[in-house]
C-alpha cells in the first residue's frame, strides 16, 4: 500500500495539532511562562492544571517574584504581612492585593527592590524547616 504525500503530509499536520489541542485542553501546555504565586500550576495563579495551584503557603524565594504577581499574593506566599510590605515602600495602605506589582513601579518601588527586600527578610527570618533541605 502507497500512501500520497499530501494525505501523509495532512496526517502528520493533523496529529501534531491533536496533540496540543488535547494538551491545551487538559491544562498540560503552557504558553505564558507564568506559574501560580508559590510554585505549581499554570496561569496567573490560577492553579489549574499543575498540582499545588495558588496556595500561599508553598512560598516564594525573591528570585521568583514577577512583575505580573499580585502583590497581595507574593505577600502571603513569601509570609510577610501585607501592610508591612507596603509600608515598607511607602505604598498606599489602601493598596488593593490583587494589584500587579509592574502597576505599582514608581520611584519609591519597583520590582528589583522588592526582590531584595524579601531576600533581606528571608535572612532575617532564618531559615524554616521548609527551606532545610
Amino acid at each position: 500500500m502507497r500512501v500520497k504525500p499530501i494525505a501523509f503530509g495532512i496526517l502528520v499536520i493533523a496529529i501534531f495539532a491533536g496533540t496540543v489541542g488535547v494538551a491545551m485542553a487538559a491544562g498540560a501546555w503552557q504558553t505564558t511562562g507564568r506559574t501560580a504565586v508559590g510554585g505549581g500550576g499554570s496561569g496567573a495563579g490560577s492553579g489549574g492544571g499543575g498540582g499545588g495551584g495558588d496556595d500561599p503557603q508553598q512560598g516564594v524565594t525573591s528570585g521568583e517574584v514577577k512583575g505580573w504577581m499580585a502583590i497581595g499574593d507574593v505577600a502571603a506566599a513569601a509570609g510577610v504581612d501585607l501592610p508591612e510590605m507596603l509600608a515598607a515602600f511607602d505604598l498606599p495602605a489602601d493598596t488593593p492585593p490583587e494589584t500587579p506589582l509592574k502597576e505599582l513601579e514608581s520611584d519609591a518601588f519597583s520590582v528589583s527592590a522588592l526582590r531584595a527586600w524579601l531576600a533581606d527578610e528571608t535572612d532575617r527570618a532564618g531559615p524554616t524547616s521548609d527551606t532545610m533541605p
